[in-house]
């Protein structure tokens, strides 16, 4: 079958079922994005019969709704914008700041991605500053969009100037991309005294500001994973009910607890996140719990605008049945036996005979089949699938590290030789990216670090001597090198680059060069 196969299918599913629109959107939006990109529409929703249409009534008819601050949060305000039907697409938060003058800091705002380019965070944006004019109050917010973008013209289009027109060059550095809206009815000789009183107030406020929004943030995205549950189990309800399956449901309920596993992940770093808004409110029927994971796209276009991109000299001696079929012969391959896989396969097996299941990913904390090894004619590959969202900057990312290895031939960091691990390959089938570099005598430095903080024998080590900061500072002054080296290339480019530490994989142990003074690690690569 072919991906234009699977959208009807969605389609009439989400049709016969009668979810609403803003459920079925997410449900999209979270397990299909990335296929979705593969049709050659205008529009992504165009394919499912009826949700184009929807767009334009739901918009017209939204509206948009203030909430006062909770006890626990008195200073906090929230406009959301809801649909008739009562769906929220999109929300800001604001904070009170009472000092000399009355101010209120949009903190966020965000508009659900189904929704965004059509205007509803220019509503919420003129909606915030009504809100000011009418509490004759000052509004301020911090830009992180660069200037060259159109969103910042709209910030000028509708009044906000920025915060160095008024504050002049004596502000912190930290308050380059502020902006600030004055109504009409603010007349002040000290605009300029208040402004700077204001912001070094609101510096010693950010850590309570960030809790409080990570806070809210959690909560939100909790209730969208519920969401997307529950819409799921409407929509595949004759299989869940008989205990059946296909793959187009596996598929995207295995999505849907990666990208669950992912979130996971990332709100354990959030400032001041403590599990208040427990992530146990989402579980998951013992059913779909037992269903076989199916993480990649096994589903081709009519017209795909599939390829190899890379060493054509390596490519030429790679087996037929690869060159053919890359997405079957690359997912048949053994997993990478890394640290994060080897405890939870000693425990209940991970062999052929033993397919993974979606609540193997929960227990994991990860999808083990992203990395696969690969030995050919004496070398040892790994590959990894990547979102397809990503292939332009993985094509980006390949001729960078070339000029990286260049750049960095022979060089030593403090004792560590650096050294690049270059994309050799990089394939695109059936909706899938997948890339080819040489296997190393080591592991991802946020792997090694989770090890050293979570394992106990290696958790005694890292107190004694270090071993994370030694990591992590030979990481941060490759960067920084790399930025100096490089200043012409955007700075995202740069972060984005992945460290490699060396590790004994078999031992679960890292591999340290110790000398009388200090430990350090022998190479760091850069992938």
């Amino acid at each position: 079958m072919t991906l234009s196969d699977q959208v009807a299918e969605i389609g009439e599913r989400i049709e016969k079922t009668g979810i609403r629109l803003k459920e079925a959107l997410s449900v999209i939006d979270m397990t299909f994005e990335d296929q979705l990109n593969r049709l050659e529409t205008s529009s992504p929703y165009e394919a499912f019969r009826g949700l184009s249409a929807l767009f334009d009534r739901t918009v017209r008819g939204s509206k948009i709704e203030h909430f006062r601050p909770r006890d626990d949060c008195r200073h906090f305000h929230t406009l959301e914008i809801h649909s008739e039907k009562g769906e929220n697409l999109g929300y800001a938060n604001m904070l009170y700041l009472k000092r000399v003058i009355p101010c209120y800091y949009l903190v966020y705002v965000e508009v659900m991605p189904s929704f965004r380019g059509l205007g509803l965070g220019n509503r919420i944006l003129t909606t915030f500053m009504e809100f000011v004019r009418e509490k004759r109050a000052v509004g301020l917010l911090d830009n992180i969009v660069p200037a060259d973008e159109p969103t910042y013209e709209i910030y000028m289009k509708l009044g906000w100037k920025v915060l160095s027109d008024f504050s002049g060059n004596g502000g912190s550095d930290e308050w380059t991309n502020y902006m600030v809206y004055i109504p009409e009815s603010i007349q002040s000789a000290h605009l300029k005294d208040h402004l700077t009183r204001i912001l070094f107030n609101l510096t010693k406020r950010r850590s309570v500001i960030d809790m409080h929004d990570n806070e809210d943030m959690v909560k939100r995205t909790i209730e969208e994973f519920r969401s997307v549950y529950q819409a799921l189990i409407q929509l595949f309800d004759d299989e869940h009910t008989s205990g059946a399956s296909n793959p187009l449901m596996r598929f995207m309920f295995t999505r849907l607890a990666t990208q669950l596993i992912g979130f996971r992940r990332r709100i354990a770093t959030l400032i001041g996140y403590t599990g208040g808004e427990s992530l146990s409110q989402i579980s998951f029927s013992d059913r779909i719990n037992e269903l076989p994971i199916q993480p990649y796209s096994p589903w081709n276009l009519e017209e795909e605008d599939a390829g190899v991109w890379g060493d054509e000299g390596v490519l030429r001696n790679l087996p037929g049945e690869l060159k053919e079929e890359p997405t079957f012969f690359i997912e048949g391959l053994p997993f990478y036996r890394r640290p994060y896989l080897n405890s939870h396969a000693e425990r209940v097996g991970t062999g052929p005979t033993r397919p993974l299941k979606i609540s193997d990913l929960f227990d994991l904390g990860l999808d083990p089949t992203r990395l696969k090894e690969f030995h050919h004619e004496g070398v040892d590959y790994i590959f990894e699938r990547a979102a397809p969202l990503f292939f332009s900057s993985l094509v980006g990312r390949r001729a960078f590290l070339k000029k990286v290895e260049k750049s960095l031939s022979g060089l030593h960091l403090h004792g560590v030789a650096i050294r690049t691990n270059p994309i050799i390959l990089i394939f695109r089938d059936r909706g899938n990216v997948y890339i080819l570099r040489r296997k190393v005598e080591g592991i991802h430095s946020q792997e090694a670090l989770d090890q050293l903080r979570t394992v106990p024998y290696l958790t005694e080590m890292n107190r004694a001597v270090g071993v994370d900061r030694a990591i992590m500072n030979v990481i941060s002054d490759t960067r920084n090198l790399l930025k100096k080296r490089f200043h012409s290339v955007p700075r995202q480019e740069i972060e984005d680059l992945t460290y490699f530490v060396p590790w004994d994989i078999e031992k679960n142990i890292p591999r340290l060069r110790v000398d009388i003074s200090k430990i350090s690690l022998d190479t760091l690569w850069i992938a």
